[in-house]
């Protein structure tokens, strides 16, 4: 039986080096908008905010932000969204830095 770990997607670069902004993601289902909830590692469509975001850690003080995609989100189709955040908590008010489409599992997520 393999085990599935946590993997870096991709490394997401503060556009001017290393700043001290604060970034964190969500996913999101591409294909019925269900979202990953960190906090109970789930996919779930009543999610709050602040528990569906997941804090991006500097790399070094690089301004190099490794996406981390967990190893208990189901095969499957999703939008992985990074946000800067602009306050003390992530909020759906802050600005959408990049976003992706990451296919966890086959060829077609499944």
């Amino acid at each position: 039986m393999t085990v599935s770990k946590d993997y870096v997607s991709q490394n997401v670069f503060d556009a001017l080096g290393y700043t001290g902004n604060v970034y964190y993601c969500r996913i999101v289902s591409n294909r019925d908008s269900q979202v990953w909830n960190d906090v109970l590692d789930i996919m779930d469509w009543a999610v709050p905010w602040i528990d569906s975001a997941m804090a991006l850690v500097d790399t070094y003080a690089s301004g190099a932000y490794p996406v981390i995609i967990p190893a208990l989100l189901p095969a499957g189709v999703y939008d992985v969204v990074v946000y800067r955040q602009a306050g003390s908590d992530p909020a759906n008010t802050d600005d959408v830095e990049k976003q992706w489409i990451e296919v966890k599992g086959g060829i077609f997520g499944f």
